[in-house]
């Protein structure tokens, strides 16, 4: 979904460049260039949610059929991400406010990846969906708790989040999680 998804959106950015008479030139591809990793993550966030639904049983059970799985689970981050591509498509709109040479140089970068994250915005919640819908399908879907990779890396990032976890409320005064002892992040050094 994510290898359809993305040369849709690239391809579209490439519109608006030739109704304002943009050229190609190093700096609007490498605005595209930085566009990627940000459009290819929408659509991965919505593939991996729709899996998960779809494969693990204590999803698959809330669903009649997989096909509206898909669509809940898309549904379920598909505000998250719209927003999420909105947010840095906003943040680009200072560089359109350079003057002079820097904004003859900069403009191009920021208007080709901001039609690129616009055209990818839409398409998150638009074809990624369908194509979702008409693409993963099968009903032995293998969950991530069953994939041997998934368990090496679950079994070696389990302890790095232990020693977060143990301090509820710290500087809050409430109480460590060891201990009986009250203070928080005070006696440990931590401010």
């Amino acid at each position: 979904v994510p290898i359809l998804a993305l040369p849709v959106a690239v391809a579209a950015a490439f519109i608006p460049m030739y109704y304002l008479g943009m050229s190609s030139n190093i700096m609007s591809l490498g605005g595209l260039a930085l566009a990627i990793g940000v459009l290819v993550d929408a659509s991965i966030v919505m593939v991996e949610n729709a899996y998960r639904h779809v494969s693990e049983p204590e999803h698959a059970l809330a669903y009649e059929d997989q096909p509206r799985a898909i669509v809940m689970a898309s549904t379920q981050v598909g505000r998250a991400i719209f927003f999420s591509l909105a947010i840095i498509i906003v943040s680009f709109i200072p560089v359109f406010l350079l003057e002079a040479q820097e904004g003859r140089m900069f403009r191009p970068l920021a208007f080709t990846k901001t039609s690129a994250m616009a055209f990818a915005s839409l398409l998150s919640i638009t074809l990624v969906p369908v194509l979702m819908t008409m693409l993963i399908r099968g009903r032995r879907l293998r969950p991530e708790s069953a994939n041997p990779i998934s368990r090496a890396w679950s079994f070696m990032y389990a302890p790095l989040p232990r020693p977060a976890l143990r301090w509820r409320g710290a500087g809050r005064g409430a109480k460590f999680a060891g201990t009986g002892r009250r203070g928080g992040g005070q006696e440990r050094g931590v401010c």
